[in-house]
């Protein structure tokens, strides 16, 4: 039969299409094949890997805390886990008294766990390291010694508040340990062991790298505890609900002490309530009273409106603002300069200045120095404190946020604008943490001096610091603050607390403070006092006042600050006693 042209093409266009056809299922067939045995290699893996290894999660080393001179505030201290492989031990009773002297455990209860049916049990957890070594020391078949670690805090109470604490699990509980615990904790460590078809191990645990941070604090171990020693030994006379103590740098922003009212130890941390281990200093808002004064001061001096001779007249202590009347303690004055003003805390007075410098230079000062904005530190529940836009402001608004009412800051705001005066006027950021530094020494954080803005002019910060001078000098209200051969500059405040249920203040609860700076030429240390209804006095020039002036004293003997030759001069070789009674002058 004659074979077509066509015809062969046909045949030929069927046999390509078949081998094509062939090609592609054989690469079908071929791509699943591969596709199902790599996951099945990998469960085989996976299983091989639990069949003849053990891992046992285990806490691993966490940083350590310092202060700025090393010193350590918070550390891992070693201590041993024995766990025991009990299908591999043998029940000898003389081996469980042995672990019962050793552990100090009832021999019940080792034989309980030597009995059990598992292949691997926890003897006992983070006991002495001593006894650790003991028990390995026994070099006994089927049991392991591990190193763990648990937190451990060598001064106590010393900065309790700011570090925090770490729990029984090694979880962060709060303070610093909580806001740096990112680095301060290691990656999770594993102990890891080869064991046979049968379950046995034949090779002891290996140990992994702990790979951690170190954390360097801007506080000074020394200046924390002086500033502790001062806060508690006052509270101990007017039982505060509460207080705290600030030192800063006023020049780098650096906190070098911030003590707390009341304290806790961090070891013990399960004995005390959460209130315990609050840091008032930056999550407590409050009004600030009468330190507030110095902003206005600050307001009308950089102005250049007011100048701290001119004269206004504060009413003879009764002043009426549209249907509000504001007072003035002690019956009142007439004519005060802006010096005396503040030297002795007049409401009216600095009512006047505002009107003179007015309402949108007072808000920028305010904003200009940091109030109603968070300070930005490393720790959880900073505050932010609540200060109201100037366009809101009645009359007698303006009058009230001058003199420290209608208006909540935070003890590190209030520092920082403190420290903005000492500085020439000139607000840096403050710092808490210096640097963080990896297991190999490394600098993987460093926490600059940063300046923040220029509040005020140099001269007008200066002549503020003369102002501020004068309220510790004889007729000023913080007497009680002045320092043999150094001249400082502060403020008292005695701020009425609003009742929680009237929302009315209530003249039977106070927030008593005094704050300043010393030297007042060349500053060295900004420190604010504070105490949270103290009793029976509430007065800031007495019950705060007088924690300055501890603390200062022994901070400038610490840091070795000369005295000022001029106050030198002045000072009586007599000892001199400051007097409480009397008192004529408000705060």
């Amino acid at each position: 039969m004659k074979t077509t042209w066509t015809t062969l093409q046909s045949i030929k266009f069927r046999i390509v299409l078949s081998s094509f056809g062939f090609i592609l299922y054989l690469g079908v067939i071929l791509f699943r094949s591969y596709q199902l045995q790599i996951p099945e290699n990998d469960r085989v893996d996976l299983l091989t890997e639990q069949q003849y290894h053990a891992k046992i999660a285990m806490h691993p080393k966490r940083g350590t805390i310092y202060d700025k001179n090393g010193e350590v505030l918070a550390m891992d201290v070693q201590v041993a886990s024995i766990a025991i492989h009990p299908r591999q031990m043998a029940k000898d009773e003389a081996l469980m008294a042995k672990f019962s002297e050793i552990l100090k455990m009832p021999t019940e209860k080792i034989s309980e766990k030597m009995n059990s049916n598992k292949k691997f049990e926890w003897l006992a957890r983070r006991v002495p390291a001593e006894q650790g070594q003991q028990i390995a020391d026994l070099k006994i078949a089927g049991v392991d010694t591990f190193t763990e670690y648990r937190r451990f805090y060598p001064n106590k109470e010393l900065a309790g508040n700011i570090l925090g604490a770490v729990g029984y699990d090694a979880k962060a509980l709060g303070g610093l340990e909580l806001a740096l615990d990112t680095y301060l904790k290691s990656s999770p460590g594993n102990r890891r062991a080869e064991r046979d078809a049968k379950g046995r191990f034949f090779t002891p645990f290996v140990e992994t790298r702990d790979i951690y941070h170190d954390v360097y604090l801007t506080i000074d171990a020394n200046l924390q505890y002086i500033a502790e020693k001062y806060l508690w030994e006052n509270a101990q006379k007017y039982s505060p609900k509460s207080g705290f103590a600030i030192v800063m740098d006023p020049h780098t922003g650096g906190i070098l002490a911030m003590a707390n009212y009341p304290r806790f130890n961090p070891n013990v941390y399960w004995e005390y309530s959460q209130d315990a281990w609050k840091n008032h200093a930056v999550i407590d808002t409050y009004e600030p009273g009468s330190t507030f004064k110095s902003i206005m001061a600050a307001t009308a001096l950089e102005s250049g409106k007011v100048k701290s001779g001119d004269s206004f007249f504060c009413e003879n202590g009764s002043f009426q603002i549209g249907s509000h009347v504001i007072h003035d303690h002690g019956g009142g004055y007439q004519n005060l300069t802006l010096a005396d003003i503040i030297k002795v805390s007049s409401n009216i007075g600095v009512t006047k200045v505002g009107r003179k410098v007015g309402k949108e230079a007072f808000s920028d000062m305010i904003t200009g120095l940091g109030f109603g904005q968070k300070v930005d530190l490393e720790f959880p529940g900073v505050e932010r404190g609540r200060v109201s836009a100037a366009k809101r402001w009645s009359d007698i608004d303006f009058s009230n946020i001058a003199f420290g009412q209608g208006l909540s800051v935070t003890g590190i705001q209030m520092t920082q604008a403190y420290a903005t005066f000492a500085n020439d006027g000139v607000r840096m950021k403050p710092l808490l943490v210096s640097k963080v530094m990896d297991s190999d020494g490394n600098i993987v954080v460093e926490n600059k001096i940063t300046e923040l803005a220029h509040v005020m002019k140099p001269k007008a910060a200066q002549d503020l610091g003369q102002i501020l001078k004068g309220v510790v000098e004889e007729g000023g209200t913080g007497k009680a603050a002045k320092l043999k051969g150094y001249a400082v500059s502060g403020k008292t405040g005695t701020a009425q607390k609003v009742d929680a249920v009237s929302k009315k203040y209530d003249n039977r609860n106070y927030v008593g403070s005094f704050i300043g700076y010393v030297p007042t030429r060349n500053p060295e240390y900004v420190i604010y006092v504070v105490y949270d209804s103290p009793t029976p006095s509430h007065l800031g020039g007495v019950v705060a006042a007088p924690v300055f002036k501890n603390i200062a004293s022994e901070a400038l003997a610490y840091a070795g600050v000369p005295p000022d030759h001029f106050e030198l001069a002045k000072v009586q070789k007599s000892n001199e006693t400051v007097s409480f009674g009397g008192e004529a002058l408000a705060d």
